[in-house]
């Protein structure tokens, strides 16, 4: 598998260096939906060891394209991975720079499932953190996708409570650090937050920053991100549920890497629940609780996906 995993960064991916010499940054793309070439990039700390599970965050950008999109988020906030030893998952935002279009929901989860593949990330030890429109897209899509993640970073979200209607409840028991500037209208978009995550049951830090409005070249900010870091560390969601817990202690799906049309797909007999399959665009192939399940008939790279396990496998006619 990682011959393959290998092979499709080596096509896909430009990599350079950042912050120093050891740390790397890497901007990749592919067709995805409607768009012929969605972009993220990805941030490995230099203490990254293959093998070596490490934590990772989910990182949304904010929305202005003139400013901001998933690369330049991902150096902004690079000297704080690597300080922390975290891996930065950046998915961008496309051309209207809004993060949580249903098109960029979908690509976030691909490229999350993807570099749970490509990176030795530790499956209980992924957190979401986002600024302005990406923190309020890490309310959204976090509380959508709760199961996914160990803590939450909202940092200056863009938001109101009624972002949190009908998915508020997701909260209970999760916790939340949330970042703002005092100058930035916290009765809109902070207090009412924190109200609403506390009566649902979620466990809650905060950060008022005094004299801060709405950015996040804020003073100390990797200290103050190391801290809210810290604290979700203390407090952790547990999110590898009961019919992950037989695929903790050995993170793979599938028995074979490569198929030919026609084959079934071989499973390890450990596993239970739903299994699904997307082609590398985020397209949902087929989705079943049983392990007889044939290949795609188009040769390709696919995701094999139970859980918050997931696997990449080939097609080849």
């Amino acid at each position: 598998m990682q011959y393959n995993i290998r092979l499709l960064i080596i096509i896909s991916l430009s990599a350079i260096s950042i912050t120093s010499s050891a740390q790397e940054q890497i901007n990749g793309s592919f067709p995805f939906q409607t768009d012929p070439s969605k972009d993220y990039s990805i941030v490995i700390p230099s203490a990254y060891e293959e093998g070596k599970e490490i934590s990772a965050f989910l990182a949304l950008h904010p929305w202005n394209t003139q400013n901001w999109d998933g690369r330049r988020w991902c150096e902004e906030i690079a000297d704080f991975a690597e300080v922390n030893s975290v891996i930065l998952i950046c998915p961008d935002g496309g051309v209207d720079g809004q993060i949580d279009d249903p098109i960029d929901t979908a690509f976030t989860t691909v490229v999350i499932d993807s570099a749970m593949t490509w990176y030795s990330i530790a499956p209980d030890s992924l957190y979401v953190l986002g600024f302005s429109w990406g923190g309020k897209t890490t309310y959204t899509y976090g509380l959508n996708h709760v199961s996914k993640f160990a803590g939450f970073m909202p940092i200056g979200a863009a938001t109101s409570v009624n972002d949190l209607d009908g998915i508020a409840d997701q909260s209970f028991e999760k916790p939340y650090y949330i970042i703002h500037g005092e100058n930035d209208n916290p009765n809109v978009r902070f207090y009412p937050m924190i109200e609403r995550l506390l009566n649902e049951g979620a466990l809650v830090e905060s950060n008022l920053l005094p004299g801060v409005g709405h950015t996040i070249w804020f003073p100390n900010q990797v200290e103050i991100l190391t801290d809210g870091y810290i604290w979700l560390k203390e407090n952790s969601a547990p999110i590898v549920d009961v019919e992950n817990q037989l695929l903790k202690a050995k993170q793979t799906i599938l028995l074979k890497e490569h198929y030919t049309p026609g084959m079934s797909l071989i499973f390890n007999d450990n596993i239970s629940g739903q299994i699904k399959i997307y082609a590398l665009d985020g397209t949902l192939i087929v989705s079943a609780s049983s392990q007889e399940i044939l290949v795609p008939n188009q040769s390709g790279i696919y995701i094999a996906s139970i859980g918050m396990t997931s696997q990449q496998f080939v097609v080849t006619e």
